[in-house]
């Protein structure tokens, strides 16, 4: 079998054909100057972002393989590699594994850090479909982390629920949420699916939330994570960790979440400073 076959086989009839014009482009479009000062990740990447954009490239478009993109740019692969790792981040571009490099659907926005309303119900709000699955709904001991919080005796115990949201069918937040065991007596024997833990706290134990504070870290996803959320590994998430507190200023609920912003970004708001 002569290469160019080999090369064509699995492939759409025109990709060829395409990567080569793109590619043409990328390298001509603001030139990739190796003498620059400018990483050459950047260069690419910004290269990339501006032929998508020129050509008014859709969601789903397919990209020439990072091989490939190396070869015509004569840079190695871990550079592209940088590159398109930051594209997908920044929610340009999805690498899907054993498939390629899409063009990215347009991401959506979210008002989260400034309303006590969820991320789910403010999605749901703009007329996103959001739907949750539980991989865990057990009593258990604490781990390190929920005995410091929840300040737990040794025969202590939490109640952990852990789910993963999807917004249009996309995974989109995973989530574990603990609470202390002696205050919510038997609620791993409750129905709770399709419920809100608030929900459930309010009307079977009377508990509801005063404050909550919020941390927010920039984390690749654990192998587990990226499982549930169906990404790579080394995509970067949004990992968040919360406190809630009851009107006794008692911790009530402990919030441990990776959230994707390449499927809806965080947007925050704020108010007229004066000078």
């Amino acid at each position: 079998m002569s290469q160019n076959a080999r090369r064509s086989r699995g492939r759409p009839k025109n990709e060829d054909a395409f990567a080569t014009g793109f590619l043409e482009r990328v390298a001509s479009n603001g030139g990739i100057d190796k003498a620059s000062a400018v990483p050459l990740w950047v260069q690419i990447k910004n290269a990339i972002a501006r032929e998508i954009d020129s050509q008014g490239l859709g969601a789903h478009a397919r990209l020439p393989s990072e091989y490939t993109i190396g070869q015509a740019l004569d840079v190695s692969r871990p550079v592209v590699s940088a590159a398109i790792t930051r594209l997908a981040a920044e929610g340009i571009l999805e690498k899907v594994p054993r498939r390629g490099i899409f063009v990215a659907p347009p991401r959506t926005e979210t008002n989260f850090l400034t309303s006590n309303v969820s991320v789910h119900s403010d999605l749901e709000a703009r007329g996103h479909t959001v739907t949750a699955q539980a991989f865990e709904f057990r009593r258990c001991p604490p781990d390190a982390d929920e005995a410091r919080v929840f300040s737990l005796p040794p025969d202590g115990s939490v109640v952990r629920v852990g789910r993963v949201y999807r917004s249009d069918g996309r995974p989109i937040t995973h989530t574990l949420i603990s609470l202390p065991g002696h205050k919510v007596p038997e609620m791993e024997t409750l129905d709770i699916e399709g419920l809100s833990i608030f929900q459930v706290l309010k009307d079977h134990y009377g508990l509801v939330s005063q404050r909550a504070e919020r941390w927010f870290t920039a984390e690749a996803a654990p192998p587990e994570v990226a499982k549930r959320l169906e990404i790579s590994e080394n995509q970067p998430l949004i990992a968040i960790e919360s406190i809630a507190y009851d009107p006794n200023d008692a911790p009530l609920e402990y919030y441990r979440a990776f959230y994707n912003s390449a499927v809806a970004r965080i947007k925050v708001s704020t108010g007229t400073f004066a000078n």
